[in-house]
C-alpha cells in the first residue's frame, strides 16, 4: 500500500515538474523540423514572430515537419499547439501554420481571443497567400505573409477598426446612392408638373 501511495506520488511530482518546466522554457516561434528555411532565415522569422507576438499578447508560431507518419493534418496541427505548450496565457491565445511535406498539405490553427480575431474568414485570406507561394516553393515569402496578415487581424480586432475598409466603404456609397435615387423619385412623383402660359388671364382671380 505505501509503495503504491509513494508511486502516485512520484508520478503527480514528475508531471507538476514537466508542467513547470514547459512553462519555464522560453517561448519558440519557429519550429522547422522540415529545414525549408535557412538559419538566419529561420532566425529573422523568429525575432518577427516573437515581437509580434510580445505586441498582441498572443504565441504566433511557425512549424514544419517531414513528416506525420501516417498522421491526420487536422489531429495533428492540435496535438502540436497542445504539446507543446503554445499560446498565452489561461486561454492559450496564440495561432500557429503547420507545413507537412510528407503530405504536402499545410494548416492554421488559431485559439483563444486570437481565434476571433483570425477567424474563419481571416484563416480563408491567409489560405490565399499559403497557396500562392508555398507551392512553388517560396518558403520565406509565404512565412513572411502569415505574419504579416496576422498582425493586420489581430491589430483590427483589438483597435476596432476593420481591415476591408475600401470594400466597406464602396458598400456604403451603393446603399447610399440607391437610397438617394429612391427619395428622389418618391419626391418626383409628388411634385406638380409646371407649364409655361401664354395667357395672363390664369392668374387673375374672378371677381
Amino acid at each position: 500500500m505505501k509503495k503504491k501511495l509513494f508511486s502516485t506520488i512520484l508520478v503527480v511530482m514528475l508531471a507538476l515538474s514537466m508542467a513547470l518546466s514547459v512553462s519555464a522554457a522560453p517561448k519558440t516561434f519557429v519550429l522547422d523540423d522540415a529545414g525549408l528555411l535557412t538559419q538566419q532565415e529561420a532566425a529573422e522569422l523568429s525575432g518577427t514572430l516573437s515581437r509580434l507576438s510580445d505586441t498582441y499578447d498572443a504565441q504566433i508560431v511557425v512549424a514544419t515537419i517531414s513528416s506525420m507518419e501516417g498522421g491526420d493534418v487536422d489531429t495533428y496541427v492540435e496535438y502540436v499547439y497542445d504539446t507543446m505548450g503554445f499560446g498565452y496565457g489561461e486561454n492559450k491565445d496564440g495561432a500557429v501554420l503547420l507545413v507537412c511535406m510528407d503530405v504536402r498539405q499545410y494548416r492554421i490553427l488559431s485559439n483563444g481571443y486570437a481565434g476571433v480575431a483570425i477567424g474563419p474568414d481571416q484563416i480563408d485570406t491567409l489560405c490565399d497567400f499559403m497557396d500562392t507561394y508555398l507551392p512553388g516553393g517560396h518558403y520565406t515569402t509565404a512565412f513572411d505573409a502569415f505574419a504579416e496578415q496576422c498582425e493586420k487581424f489581430l491589430d483590427g480586432h483589438l483597435n476596432g477598426y476593420p481591415f476591408n475598409v475600401g470594400k466597406n466603404l464602396l458598400i456604403s456609397l451603393v446603399i447610399g446612392l440607391a437610397a438617394g435615387l429612391i427619395v428622389a423619385f418618391v419626391l418626383k412623383g409628388q411634385l406638380k408638373s409646371v407649364r409655361k402660359q401664354y395667357q395672363a388671364n390664369v392668374y387673375v382671380k374672378q371677381g
